[in-house]
């Protein structure tokens, strides 16, 4: 049952929400540190004392390093409520986990540095980000007084890229000779949304029984509610598969992929698996990969401080598994009282990755800070 608020509680509420007093100017730092990375730091002149370190998602390897605009988002949500907020722009590009963490734990000593030490700190992040959070509060659990981890590679980034993999596998088994390559042998050169997306669209468009079947199997589970959902989440998990190069970069090489044992299961006649499990196609990958990719990172749910998830009802990037794999980690080492996760329809009815209306998150991290500071626990 949920605590309920006092007058006193619901004034000291108030001052933590920034609504006891107008809205005023920022304090805004900007800066840089190596190699080549940039932040933010703002500090609203009616502080109330709280720090949000907040990790922006995944932004491609070409793309210039800048402050990212759902950081500015978050930026201007959050400071408008009285609270602090530091972004970085990590070091580089593409699936820098590692680079993320350490970059998004520097804030803290630079804002410190620049403000003074916060009385709390929270942590949060969107898709890439919100692993990044997870990593951070599970390295450093002593400095943060809760997470908000939204739309978040939560099962880690290993699983992410079986569930794609074997999107791919399936695809190309249904819809042979379509996609160039193959799941482990990218062509060098292509361009995911003309030679792969697209090919894949109109290859199951003119033919969505093998896309229901690649639904259909366990190890493939597409979220959609209807036929041009169905056909979008495929054609997503396939442009995902192809940025499979740069997991190698992160394995040293070593190949990560390993179906050889896998036994496709599902909600499909009997002959159908049989076709499946006879003819899909199968490699190995190593266990100096897989470790590779585990470790960089597949989050141990070793929680210690109120976690709040955010997502959408389907995830065409980020499928719901996710959460599942999450909950089930943060449950085996026995926090499951500390984890709320939660599901909302988001801009567009529930479809899409992380589509949160503005007002969808201002209020998931405003019940995240109301639990972390007066354990009042949020709904799903």
């Amino acid at each position: 049952m949920l605590k309920r608020l006092t007058f006193s509680m619901l004034l000291a509420l108030a001052t933590i929400l920034g609504l006891a007093a107008p809205a005023v100017a920022d304090e805004i730092v900007d800066g840089s540190t190596g190699p080549g990375s940039v932040y933010r730091l703002v500090r609203p002149s009616n502080w109330n004392g709280i720090l949000l370190l907040y990790a922006h998602g995944y932004v491609s390897k070409d793309a210039p390093v800048a402050i990212t605009p759902d950081a500015q988002l978050v930026i201007s949500l959050v400071a408008s409520q009285g609270f602090a907020v530091a972004v970085s722009s990590f070091s580089e590009n593409g699936w820098v986990l590692k680079d993320g963490a350490q970059r998004t734990h520097q804030l803290l000593g630079l804002f410190t540095s620049k403000f003074g030490k916060p009385a709390r700190v929270y942590a949060a992040g969107a898709s890439m980000g919100g692993l990044i959070a997870i990593r951070v509060i599970e390295t450093w659990p002593d400095q943060f007084a809760g997470v908000l981890p939204a739309c978040a590679v939560a099962g880690g980034l290993a699983r992410q890229y079986d569930y794609a993999l074997n999107v791919r596998v399936l695809f190309d088994l249904f819809y042979p000779g379509v996609l160039p390559g193959t799941a482990v042998d990218v062509p060098a050169g292509i361009d995911a949304i003309e030679d792969i997306v697209n090919p894949a669209v109109a290859a199951m468009t003119a033919n969505p029984l093998g896309a229901a079947a690649i639904a259909s199997v366990t190890q493939t589970p597409v979220p959609f509610a209807n036929g041009p959902e169905l056909v979008e989440s495929i054609a997503t998990a396939l442009g995902g598969a192809a940025s499979y190069p740069e997991i190698l970069e992160l394995t040293h090489g070593q190949p990560y992929f390993d179906n050889t044992a896998t036994q496709y299961t599902g909600a499909l006649p009997a002959p159908t698996l049989a076709f499946i499990n006879a003819n899909v196609q199968r490699f190995a990958g190593s266990p100096a990969g897989r470790n590779a990719l585990e470790h960089n990172y597949t989050p141990t749910g070793d929680l210690r401080m109120p976690a709040l998830t955010l997502s959408t009802f389907r995830d065409p990037v980020i499928p719901g598994f996710h959460s599942i794999v999450y909950g089930q980690a943060v449950a085996a080492n026995g926090g499951a009282d500390l984890l709320v996760q939660r599901s909302v329809p988001g801009l567009f009815g529930g479809y899409g990755h992380c589509t949160f209306t503005p007002q969808e998150l201002t209020k998931a991290f405003l019940d995240l800070v109301l639990w972390g500071e007066f354990g009042v626990k949020p709904t799903p």
